[in-house]
């Protein structure tokens, strides 16, 4: 028998990650969660990465559910794996910077609701943003609380800016784990083995845990890759939302980790009633089945992250301008360099993509300046990497709408303040989500009624 320094523990990702990446976000309701639940509780995972602010937008947009009901019902069907929560320290829901009070409140409103890991990044890697919310998160009652450390390939992003970075995480105590997070798929074996031992050198003795994506096709060998450097933990999805954009298969890692000599103690036969039920929702359904991809060098230049791209042909779909995926690309290429090379992670992903798409349907370069960007160049979410170019700061900072964004303090209102403005009698939960979505989005979910338990 292994011992246990020789056990792989396993995150699942199905229902956040994969189901963000392969399905838009928007395919599995509760009730396709509750119906696998109890059997998705005996596979053994360490936890479950289970909702995030984005998902509980899309949540009430699209399912008409609350969110707050949804973590309630799935931790009691699931009472022995924990549920993780994702924020960003800056955003709640959506890609609007969120006030500190809302934050606070937003994750003391998970904690209470039942979550008991949550994951901190930041998309500038602002370490003092992240350990604000591991503070917070640890006040909440929050058991574990990672850091992320979001990885990036530019001038800027080498394996020394990673490594100060970590110093900078191992000093904050209320961070318990660590964990690399590939949001775009972009690691090799090579940087694997430069960047996991730079990291692991400078976290204080701290897990460290790997998560990546399957974009380019390399993500199963990565893992491979750092579990012989000692990484323990790392982040897996059920087929079918495993592979294509998503995380590498649980079913395929687990079995080379046991060929390499390691232990990964999970159920099979759970796992393979799991991966049966997500299969029989896709058919239902209509959605893809997750598949390996092949190697794209292009994917490295534009960074387009999985489930941003679905949502980038989308929209060019729905302005009948789909012919032009390649030109956006290149124009993401640029526009990401002229920002000062921002990671291709929420909200920077979708800030240069919008912006890209804004320049090639535009037909002029600037011309249209979403107010996403002009934050961005105001530090509403931190500096930029990089310096700024010039000539495309002059034409951000000259837009109309920038005059009343520039040097202007973000707003800071507490928690009474907004009570006060949005509703007195209204419970902090439903404060929250009509602080961040349009009331008749409330609305329709308040009418739709409590969410349906079972599927079909």
């Amino acid at each position: 028998m292994a011992s246990n320094q020789h056990e792989i523990k396993f995150i699942d990702t199905t229902v956040r990650d994969g189901n963000q990446s392969l399905w838009d976000a928007t395919g599995i309701t509760t009730a396709m969660i509750l119906s696998i639940a109890p059997v998705m509780d005996r596979i053994g995972f360490k936890a479950m990465d289970f909702i995030s602010g984005a998902h509980m937008v899309v949540g009430v947009r699209w399912h008409k559910e609350n969110p707050w009901q949804k973590i309630r019902l799935v931790r009691q069907a699931m009472p022995r794996t924990p549920l993780s929560f994702g924020t960003t320290g800056k955003r709640f829901m959506g890609f609007k910077r969120a006030p500190d009070s809302v934050i606070a409140l937003a994750i003391e409103r998970v904690a209470a609701n039942g979550i008991r890991r949550l994951w901190s990044m930041d998309a500038a890697n602002e370490i003092d943003v992240i350990c604000q919310t591991a503070r917070l998160a640890k006040a909440a009652g929050i058991e574990e609380v990672l850091g992320a450390l979001c990885f990036s390939i530019s001038p800027v992003h080498t394996d020394e800016y990673y490594a100060q970075r970590a110093q900078e995480m191992a000093r904050c105590p209320a961070i318990d784990t660590v964990y690399i997070k590939d949001q775009g798929g972009l690691l090799t074996p090579d940087r694997v083995r430069t960047l996991v031992p730079v990291v692991q050198q400078n976290i204080n003795g701290r897990p460290l845990e790997f998560h990546s994506h399957c974009t380019t096709g390399l993500a199963p060998i990565c893992y491979l890759e750092a579990i012989r450097l000692g990484v323990r933990v790392v982040h897996t999805a059920i087929p079918p939302l495993a592979y294509g954009t998503s995380q590498p298969s649980v079913l395929n890692v687990s079995k080379n980790v046991r060929r390499l000599g390691y232990s990964a103690n999970l159920d099979e036969e759970a796992l393979e009633a799991a991966a049966a039920h997500f299969r029989y929702i896709a058919e239902r359904e209509g959605r893809p089945i997750g598949a390996p991809v092949e190697h794209d060098v292009y994917y490295y230049q534009h960074q387009v992250p999985g489930g941003m791209m679905t949502t980038l042909k989308r929209h060019l779909s729905e302005v009948g301008m789909e012919h032009r995926l390649e030109e956006v690309l290149e124009e993401v290429i640029q526009v990401r360099k002229e920002l000062g090379y921002p990671i291709m992670v929420t909200p920077f992903s979708q800030f240069v993509g919008t912006q890209a798409t804004a320049n090639i349907i535009s037909g002029e370069r600037y011309k249209v300046v979403p107010t996403e960007i002009i934050e961005y160049v105001a530090g509403y979410f931190g500096e930029s990497p990089a310096p700024i170019d010039r000539n495309v700061l002059d034409k951000v900072t000259s837009s109309p709408r920038a005059k009343g964004i520039l040097n202007k303090e973000f707003p800071q209102p507490s928690i009474e303040e907004l009570h006060r403005k949005i509703g007195p009698g209204l419970s902090d939960e439903e404060l929250l989500l009509r602080i961040a979505l349009p009331e008749k989005e409330i609305e329709d979910m308040l009418a739709a009624g409590p969410i349906k338990l079972q599927y079909p």
